[in-house]
């Protein structure tokens, strides 16, 4: 049946032309979700569904964020559930209670005219309709309307019997409302934000998952894990699970990691698990304190570090992670790691890829005298503020949360996979009875499937009964970045565990502090910036006029000259507008609190107050970029040497040229995806060729947080790579040196080091101060590098300015405190610029200076 009704919905779609666009962002490529889209299309002849993929299957939030702002957002989109709180204190996300309680109603009344038929009050049954074909009018045509009039036409009729008792049993399914008490609670709340009584539903829950322990059976039988049957046995609390991880690991004669038994953070769980685990809070019930400090999560973090100090410590750890590679060859199922806490999803790729693997599956061991428990995540539908069309997106969120969606979805996906010759595993439904039934139709009965795999599946279902839920809170962000700072801080060892949580508990806090205070901020009056600016601009005219004499008015009077302003008029214009106008905006933005969404308020001093007082990232960020101000000379003198070497005469020297050139027109993203293999710790390039030079234990670069022979080093390393684009500025000085300054120092007697230090460096001296300048000023804007292969880390120790600033301004919309790093960023870089300016004389030397 859902075939026949895709297939039609194809060719409704197909001939459908004039239909309405419903714009849904951040769509992952899921098959099933397609062919419920198209079913909602044919059943709703007037709309046409049109969509965006987005990051990691939910919206990205750049986008999104200038989509509200300019105006023209989606009607609809998918997000994170655990950002809900922060889009919602903006007022980003629409609140969907009352969608929700009209969508009861509906369903209630198509319920009670069913039940009225089955009874024998026809006049009831046609009152009931009545009201739900008027509800239904205001959205358009749609397969329930058109129900629904068929009904009503009948009973008008006076023609009711039971016959039409399955229709009005199909009304019923076809206006299914969203019913909270059936979602997994932990679902549901995620969704919501606010306190007490005034907690709003944002979203509708689409997907969920939640974490366990997985172990290779085979490995844990061998190391003699095993009870007095001779079965398996499991670790069942931190004290076993902490022996199993160590006995399980398994070194090579130079002691390098050949088995993984088991990492804390290895798979899905990160501290959250743990400190749930231990009774620990990450936020108050007011969702106003931070207790990430709490001690439940001290202790746990302490027992994370505790394992990893008895494996070896988390760099080697990190370096035996960094050569694993995922489908066939997941570590899992190689046998390169013995246990891991992971997601739901491991077992769709058990079941792909390695479907003979004896697996087991049990909940994540707590402490003793504690009840384990998981903690879920997943995606939701939302509408943003300013959807055009939110009735009917509604109504598209309410369709794909229907019994009947699920189905279609699941049996899409079930035939799907058995059209590739493997085994359907679905992914976990926010709805319980969703989850059953999935199971009874398309899991139990087939026999192709492991029954270790079905077991997996409903031990899952039955873990989201205990499952605990990120805090919803309009800090989530922060509140993660502390979290996960806090854990590789302690891992290595930079703070005990008590003072990275207390750090990251200050930071945390000190944001909700600003959230919450209630301050009342004068919002600007852009009235008086446009004044001021206009006043600088006439008066720079009116000066430039004063200066220009007689001489400047005389030439104003010729045609010529207000043609030539016509021919540069739509420069300047793009000057004034796309140039100099946001650059005097973002000198305004830093004296105030904004955040793209609402009008910028002035707070004075304030985002730089904090920056030099109250922000270590910042210190942090200026002394990492600090350090990779050594990669300037290095660059520049490989560069000249390369230089060098091509500017003899050697046959075949165009091409020598063309190839060292080309690395500086590689993409910054491709070459920072190509070195994050170069420098992998265990498989790549650079450590291979030191282990064949007599290196026993080479750098882990980008998985060590050491200022030697660590990531900042290994970034160096890669710039020196593209070396190229300054060879080119050093080749053209070195061709323009005159040869008979070198003869001349030869018949001095002059040796070839001489001839360089005395001829060749003076000479190149305007080329040095430029490479010098350019150098620093691209060092200092340093983004690509620590944006593609390290996210900042390990330890921060890659998080330089041009990144920090850029995870204020686009990560957590603090377009404000952004705008005050960026003038600091430009007056760090205008100081340096000018120190050089005024050095330059004593050192730079030009050809036609007397």
């Amino acid at each position: 049946m859902s075939s026949f009704i895709l297939f039609l919905s194809l060719i409704f779609v197909s001939a459908n032309t004039s239909a309405k666009e419903l714009i849904v962002w951040g769509v992952p490529k899921d098959r099933g979700l397609m062919a419920a889209l198209r079913l909602f299309e044919a059943e709703h002849p007037g709309w046409q569904v049109v969509t965006s993929a987005g990051s990691s299957g939910s919206m990205d939030p750049q986008k999104l964020m200038c989509g509200i702002a300019g105006g023209r957002p989606p009607d609809m989109l998918q997000q994170d559930r655990f950002a809900v709180g922060e889009w919602a204190v903006r007022e980003a996300f629409l609140p969907l209670d009352e969608f929700i309680t009209e969508s009861l109603q509906e369903e209630a009344w198509a319920v009670d005219a069913a039940a009225a038929l089955r009874e024998g009050r026809d006049s009831e049954a046609v009152e009931s309709w009545q009201k739900l074909e008027t509800r239904l009018a205001d959205r358009g045509p749609s397969r329930a309307l058109r129900t629904t009039h068929e009904l009503i036409r009948t009973g008008a009729s006076g023609s009711l019997a039971a016959a039409l008792i399955p229709l009005a049993d199909e009304l019923a399914d076809l206006v299914q409302g969203v019913h909270p008490d059936r979602f997994f609670d932990a679902c549901w709340q995620e969704a919501s934000f606010g306190p007490g009584d005034a907690r709003r539903v944002y979203a509708i829950p689409n997907s969920t998952d939640n974490r366990a322990l997985y172990y290779n059976e085979d490995l844990l039988e061998r190391a003699g894990f095993v009870d007095a049957a001779g079965k398996v046995q499991p670790p069942r609390n931190w004290r076993e699970l902490k022996e199993y991880a160590v006995k399980l690991s398994e070194h090579d004669v130079d002691g390098n990691m050949t088995r993984l038994g088991f990492a804390p953070n290895f798979g899905n769980s990160w501290l959250y698990i743990y400190g749930w685990l231990n009774g620990g809070q990450f936020m108050s019930d007011d969702g106003q304190t931070c207790t990430l400090d709490d001690p439940g999560i001290e202790k746990a973090l302490s027992y994370m570090v505790e394992i990893y100090d008895a494996l070896g410590g988390i760099e080697q750890v990190d370096a035996f992670q960094s050569g694993f590679q995922q489908g066939e060859f997941d570590p899992f199922f190689t046998g390169k790691v013995a246990m891991k806490v992971d997601g739901n999803w491991t077992l769709n790729r058990i079941a792909d890829f390695a479907p003979g693997l004896r697996f087991g599956v049990i909940p994540a061991p707590a402490p003793e005298g504690r009840e384990s428990i998981t903690w879920s995540g997943g995606f939701s539908w939302a509408l943003p503020a300013g959807s055009e069309h939110s009735e009917i997106a509604f109504e598209l969120m309410r369709f794909l949360s229907t019994d009947r969606v699920w189905r279609v979805r699941n049996e899409v996906l079930a035939r799907y996979a058995a059209s590739r010759g493997r085994n359907f595993v679905p992914g976990m439904a926010p709805l319980p009875h969703v989850n059953e039934q999935t199971y009874a139709l398309l899991m139990r009965d087939n026999r192709e499937l492991p029954k270790r795999i079905k077991e997996g599946f409903l031990l899952f279902a039955d873990l989201m009964r205990v499952s605990r839920f990120r805090p919803v809170t309009p800090v989530g962000q922060l509140l993660w970045d502390e979290h996960v700072r806090a854990y590789e801080k302690a891992v290595r060892h930079t703070y005990s565990p008590k003072e990275a949580l207390a750090r990251g508990q200050r930071q945390v806090q000190a944001e909700l502090d600003r959230i919450y205070a209630k301050v009342a901020h004068t919002k600007v009056n852009w009235n008086y910036p446009l004044v001021g600016s206009l006043a600088l601009v006439l008066t720079g005219l009116c000066f430039a006029f004063w200066r220009g004499g007689p001489d400047l008015r005389r030439r104003l009077r010729r045609s010529e000259t207000w043609a030539g302003f016509a021919f540069v008029s739509p420069w300047l214009i793009g000057l004034l507008l796309l140039t100099a106008g946001p650059i005097l905006t973002s000198i305004v933005y830093s004296f105030c609190r904004y955040d793209v969404l609402h009008p910028a308020e002035f707070v004075g001093l304030d985002n730089y107050v904090r920056l030099f007082g109250d922000d270590p990232l910042f210190w942090k960020s200026l002394g990492n970029t600090a350090f990779m101000m050594l990669g300037v000379p290095l660059g520049m003198a490989v560069g000249l040497a390369i230089a060098m070497l091509l500017n003899t005469e050697v046959r075949g020297m165009r091409v020598y040229r063309t190839v060292f050139y080309l690395p500086a027109i590689v993409p910054m993203v491709a070459s920072a995806i190509l070195w994050i293999w170069v420098l992998n710790p265990e498989m790549g390039l650079v450590n291979s060729l030191l282990r064949m030079a007599g290196v026993a234990d080479p750098p882990n670069w980008l998985q060590s947080a050491s200022w030697l022979f660590g990531s900042k080093s290994a970034i160096i390393l890669m710039g020196l790579w593209s070396a190229g684009s300054g060879m080119i500025i050093w080749l053209a000085g070195l061709k323009g040196i005159p040869q008979h300054l070198y003869e001349a120092a030869e018949i001095d007697g002059a040796s070839p080091w001489l001839r360089f230090w005395h001829v060749t460096l003076p000479m190149l001296s305007p080329y040095i101060f430029f490479n010098l300048i350019m150098g620093i000023i691209g060092t200092m804007q340093v983004f690509t590098q620590a944006y593609i292969m390290t996210k900042g880390g390990p330890d921060d120790s890659t998080m330089f300015y041009a990144y920090y600033l850029f995870n204020n301004a686009f990560r957590y919309f603090k377009m404000g405190y952004a705008s005050a790093l960026a003038w600091i960023l430009f007056l760090i870089i205008l100081v340096l610029t000018l120190i050089q300016l005024k050095l330059s004389p004593r050192w730079v030397h030009y050809e036609n200076e007397g």
